[in-house]
């Protein structure tokens, strides 16, 4: 359910048996432990035996050697010459007659890679029994190793040195990978958690208007700019800007070359870039696993936190440039690495570098696949495409990881992790639709523009649900996110307020309105000028039928799933309810408010509904702008009791509401402002917030919540 949860549950599964430890390098792992024996096999790496292939020779880099398994395993120069510098250099006392065998029965084959198989013919103490006397002549790197011989000093402490530099850098891969991964998730829980601070609600108004919620420039938030993107707001820009900047530094923070003479590297320059490369690539996998965090509709984060899905998605977004440029960074530089070694064409053949290659390759497809003109013009499109890149990319950096080290140096740990994450989603997900069990949707039409679908025997209070229709079209996985209009038919209401709407919207004076609301009369019917002027409602109140659960949805007829609908209106088909998502610390805030006041746009007005109904305080209005008044007429049941001001066919006055209901003084207590609606009225509703609230007018502290779902 969480990238935390999973990476605790992976680093206990992965290398079980692993005798070099368990979990990542540095961190339950070792690579070269221990470091004498490990220096010595390494001394002895390149060393061409009796038994190698006549024109063989170790490829070097990442490639596995051209000496058989079964050379190294039998070869009596090799092991004699292996375990007589092992004895040499390696203190039993300090180290372990067991850690020095164990050593030798996994590594004497394989190297710096476990290989069980073939065993050693002989063990560690047993070979040592075979040398008869003390070996007198030195072995020179590149020749032939046919008699029992001495490693050099130097062939040996530049082996000890580049091992442990090296380790010291992988170490600093896991370390700093796990920064990244544990702040992304902590950070989000921090700053949400700052809200139960004993903090003037006033003073806590006005920050967040000027540093929170407003856009980084502009005054558009929710309107695409240029039609390609979202802005962030000022307080998204923030974490945004400490991902992008956290992830730079710790790609460069302890990076250094350590002392010369180092066996794998002759200069300083080519160590640096190797390290480089490695560390973009282990941050690249860390960042993967937050992208599947911050995506996934079951994120644990967005039930401690404040922060709203569509932020969680607008990040998942950044994280994933993010992830492009660090595997391109580390692609680049392997590349260039490997051409300055003259071995690049015979790297490119291996099979662990064409996944790589392929893994890369689908990371980056799913930017241009994931564009918003893509995603709202071919969205089954993107989201078919999105997965298949996804599954590529996750197979593709298995493989790349397996086929170098079988899972012996923990690198697979963050794609076990990442794909914990995403298949749990998914099984939540199922859960989810599961309990609810195959239902029928009653599809009516209410206009050219809007559905009216209700759902019987299905129960969620607030928030949205996601519904499939399978049998609607041939992608029957095909979802949609819907606003819950109302959990139940048949619900009884409390009479309501009539309030004349000349003096509500006509001259924007709210208290007048009010004043003329608690001397209204219930009446019985709705009223509308006709020509589009604005007015309230005045519902029924004999509803005595009996409650019973019974989701309702209104829908904009568009193109895709809701056109399909919009050929079924007046039959039932069926549906699967994957029920429900919402923010319950959001919620939570806006029911201490005093006041609530939900400004919606068309069927924007399903997510306030449920909000309105449940408010426990002391005065709870809505304001509703509607093209036309069948919509209003197919809600009649669902607004029956709700202080209504609503317009049809022209815009609400926004900054005369807005003002009014900040400025006035003779209601004391917060004020919970929600709107719902499309993306230009929700940014007017944003832009006069943010000016009254950073300007210090606002006569009371306010709880602003812009309701938007994004994908």
């Amino acid at each position: 359910m969480v990238a935390l949860a999973a990476l605790a549950v992976t680093l206990l599964l992965a290398g079980m048996t692993a005798a070099d430890g368990r979990g990542l390098i540095g961190y339950g792992r070792n690579m070269y432990y221990p470091l004498c024996a490990a220096s010595c096999r390494g001394a002895l790496e390149s060393a061409p035996l009796v038994c190698t292939p006549h024109g063989a020779a170790d490829g070097g880099g990442h490639s596995h050697g051209a000496t058989p398994p079964e050379c190294y395993a039998s070869d009596p120069a090799f092991m004699q010459t292996l375990a007589f510098c092992m004895s040499k250099h390696c203190d039993r006392a300090e180290i372990g007659a067991d850690v020095l065998e164990t050593y030798w029965t996994l590594h004497l084959v394989g190297g710096r890679r476990i290989r069980l198989d073939p065993r050693p013919s002989k063990g560690y103490y047993e070979t040592l029994e075979t040398i008869t006397e003390e070996p007198t002549v030195e072995y020179v790197a590149g020749e032939m190793l046919n008699v029992t011989s001495l490693v050099a000093e130097s062939d040996y402490e530049s082996q000890v040195i580049a091992l442990s530099v090296f380790e010291n850098a992988e170490t600093g891969h896991s370390r700093y990978s796990l920064v990244v991964l544990l702040t992304g998730f902590l950070i989000p829980i921090g700053v949400s958690a700052l809200r139960f601070l004993p903090f003037p609600a006033r003073l806590r108004s006005r920050l967040s208007a000027s540093f929170n919620h407003p856009d980084v420039f502009g005054t558009r938030h929710r309107t695409p700019l240029g039609g390609a993107g979202i802005v962030p707001t000022r307080g998204q820009t923030l974490f945004i800007g400490y991902l992008v900047l956290i992830n730079i530094l710790v790609c460069v923070v302890d990076i250094r070359p350590g002392p010369q003479p180092n066996a794998w590297f002759e200069d300083d320059w080519h160590s640096i870039m190797c390290y480089l490369s490695d560390r973009a690539g282990a941050l690249c996998f860390a960042n993967i696993c937050l992208l599947f965090l911050y995506s996934a509709r079951n994120n644990l984060l967005l039930y401690i936190t404040d922060w709203s899905q569509s932020t969680y998605l607008l990040l998942h977004r950044w994280v994933g440039y993010i992830a492009i440029v660090q595997a391109a960074v580390h692609c680049v530089m392997w590349v260039h690495w490997y051409r300055l070694l003259g071995t690049h064409d015979e790297e490119a053949k291996e099979p662990y570098w064409y996944w790589g290659i392929v893994a890369m390759l689908a990371l980056a497809l799913i930017y241009p696949l994931s564009l918003l003109p893509v995603r709202k013009r071919l969205y089954e499109f993107f989201l078919v495409g999105h997965i298949a890149l996804t599954v590529l990319v996750l197979v593709g950096n298995y493989q790349h990881v397996y086929l170098l080290y079988e899972n012996h140096w923990g690198y697979e740990i963050w794609v076990y992790t990442a794909v914990a994450v995403w298949a749990g989603d998914r099984a939540i997900r199922i859960w989810r639709f599961a309990r609810n069990g195959l239902r029928r949707a009653d599809v009516t039409k209410i206009d050219d523009d809007y559905l009216l679908i209700g759902i019987d025997g299905v129960v969620a209070t607030q928030g949205h649900a996601y519904l499939y229709f399978p049998t609607l079209r041939l992608s029957f996985w095909e979802n949609h996110a819907f606003s819950v209009a109302s959990s139940f038919a048949g619900r009884p209401a409390p009479p309501p307020r009539a309030i004349p709407s000349s003096q509500v919207l006509a001259d924007g004076n709210e208290k007048t309105a009010i004043a003329a609301a608690e001397a209204a009369v219930p009446a019985s019917s709705g009223a509308s000028d006709g020509d589009g002027a604005a007015a309230t409602t005045t519902n029924p109140t004999d509803i005595t039928t009996i409650p019973h659960p019974r989701l309702t949805f209104v829908v904009r007829v568009q193109k895709g799933i809701t056109q399909a609908l919009a050929t079924r209106a007046g039959t039932s088909v069926p549906v699967l309810v994957e029920s429900a998502y919402h923010n319950p610390a959001q919620t939570a805030r806006l029911s201490h408010c005093t006041t609530l006041m939900c400004i919606a746009g068309g069927v924007g007005i399903t997510t306030t509904l449920p909000l309105l109904r449940a408010h426990p305080g002391t005065r709870a209005r809505l304001y509703w702008g509607l093209r036309t008044a069948s919509l209003k007429d197919a809600l009649a049941d669902e607004i029956a009791g709700i202080d209504l001001v609503y317009s049809i066919g022209q815009r609400l006055d926004l900054a005369a509401i807005l003002e009014e209901e900040l400025l006035r003084r003779d209601e004391k207590g917060v004020v919970g402002i929600v709107v719902s609606g499309p993306a230009g009225m929700a940014d007017d509703v944003r832009d006069v917030v943010c000016s009254i609230g950073a300007s210090g007018r606002a006569a009371r502290p306010f709880v602003f919540w812009d309701e938007a779902f994004s994908w």
